[in-house]
Order: C-alpha cells, then sequence, then structure tokens
C-alpha cells in the first residue's frame, strides 16, 4: 500500500490552476475575476488579509470563503499556504507515480460523476469516441459499461459515428482526448453540439477545446512524454476516472 507521507503528497495537493480548471463548473462569473486576479498577483495575494482582498476586487469576505471551499480549500488562509508552496517551488516528491495516481483519484468529483450517471441512465445510448493509443485504452473501459448494458458503445470510425448523431435521439455522445485538441475530435463533437445532443468528454486537466464545447467535462491528470519520436504518456489516468465512473454506475 502506498504510504502518502512517502510520496511527498496530501489528497486535494492540485495547485491552483488544476483546481480553478476541475471547478470551473462551480464558479460563477465573479469567482472567475477572482482567480485571474490570484493568478496575475499570487505574490499580492499571499501576504493579503481577506478583507483587503475582498475589497480589492469590490465583494466581501464570505464571498472568499465560499470560493475556497468550492475549490477544496479549507479556508483562505490554506490557499495562501498552498500559494506560498508554489512560488517557492516546493521540493518535487520522491515517487512521482504515486503522485500522478493520486493526482488522478482527487480529481474525481462525485457531484459531477452523478450528473454523468444521471445522464446515462435517461439516454437510449451512449456513444464512445477516441483514437490511437487513447482509443485502445478507452475501448477496455467502454467494453465494461457493455457488458453491463448493451447501450454503450464505442466507435473508431468517424464517419460511423457521424451518421450515428445525424439519425440519433435522447443519445450522449461522450469523446475522450487527452489533448482535448484533436482536429477529427473536436469536429465530430462540433457537429454533434449543431444537432443538439449531449456532449460529455474526458480530457487532460486543461483548458482545451473539448472540455468547452461539453455538456459535463471530466478530467485526468498525465504529463505528455516522448521517446524517440514515440508517444509513451501514461494512459493509466483514464483508466482511474473511467473505472470510478464504472464503479458509481453499479451502484
Amino acid at each position: 500500500m502506498t504510504n502518502f507521507s512517502e510520496t511527498g503528497y496530501n489528497k486535494g495537493d492540485m495547485n491552483f490552476e488544476s483546481r480553478t480548471i476541475n471547478f470551473d463548473y462551480k464558479l460563477t462569473e465573479l469567482e472567475d475575476d477572482l482567480v485571474d486576479y490570484i493568478l496575475n498577483h499570487k505574490e499580492e495575494v499571499v501576504e493579503m488579509k481577506i478583507v483587503h482582498l475582498a475589497q480589492t476586487i469590490y465583494t466581501v469576505p464570505n464571498t472568499i470563503t465560499r470560493f475556497c471551499h468550492k475549490l477544496g480549500y479549507k479556508g483562505f488562509s490554506e490557499l495562501k499556504a498552498e500559494l506560498r508552496h508554489e512560488i517557492t517551488d516546493k521540493k518535487l516528491p520522491s515517487n512521482p507515480q504515486a503522485v500522478l495516481l493520486l493526482k488522478n483519484i482527487d480529481l474525481i468529483d462525485k457531484v459531477r460523476e452523478a450528473k454523468v450517471i444521471s445522464a446515462f441512465q435517461k439516454a437510449k445510448a451512449v456513444n464512445f469516441y477516441a483514437v490511437g493509443q487513447t482509443g485502445l485504452v478507452a475501448k477496455i473501459c467502454v467494453d465494461n459499461f457493455y457488458a453491463l448494458d448493451d447501450k454503450f458503445l464505442f466507435y473508431t470510425y468517424p464517419n460511423k459515428l457521424r451518421h450515428r448523431m445525424e439519425h440519433a435521439e435522447q443519445e450522449i455522445f461522450f469523446f475522450i482526448s487527452l489533448s482535448g485538441e484533436t482536429d477529427s475530435v473536436i469536429d465530430l463533437a462540433t457537429h454533434a453540439k449543431k444537432l443538439g445532443h449531449i456532449i460529455i468528454s474526458l480530457t487532460n486537466l486543461t483548458d482545451n477545446r473539448l472540455s468547452r464545447l461539453s455538456d459535463i467535462s471530466l478530467f485526468c491528470y498525465t504529463e505528455k512524454e516522448i521517446v524517440d519520436n514515440y508517444d509513451v504518456t501514461d494512459k493509466t489516468p483514464i483508466l482511474i476516472v473511467m473505472h470510478s465512473l464504472f464503479q458509481t454506475f453499479l451502484k
């Protein structure tokens, strides 16, 4: 069993920017402005009192406290402490593989999962699409869903999926792309959007076109790795997020 203290990782140990991407769907317009201010003034914010920050962005301290809770911080003091760690470039963990796995477990949001499962239950069919190596991993996950209900389908050919879109009613189109920027995936997702279908996506934890197109955006976390011009990026995070979704569906 992994010893968290040995990894240098605590649950919730995502940086501020990662948290804002993961929980963007919870944030109000004012809170989006607060995100921008903090990202651009980290050094100043770590020295501020909550009252001062509230005055700076023309709000009240309770708004900032609620904002901190939405991002998974206990309060403003913890947010400042974590920002200070980021500024001083905190020591790298001794076990990066364990940290990668734990970061992905921490990204799983049960409220958002519940929305996905509710959509699954109401849909006549759930159509998954992914390409390349991501597609190989995604199909393993979809096969688990298919074993429970044959309305879960996996597509690798864009023309077949496009045909499905144009004849579907009350169906979901679920796109899996680590970059969230693959043109062929974006093209299909855009077409599905125009036809009024529900779109769900799973991408790497970035601000990307696919997640912005989606009605529900799920995230995993991995780091791109190239060896001898070959993409060897760890795809395990996809399995972690999809398996959690599958377990929630089982319940």
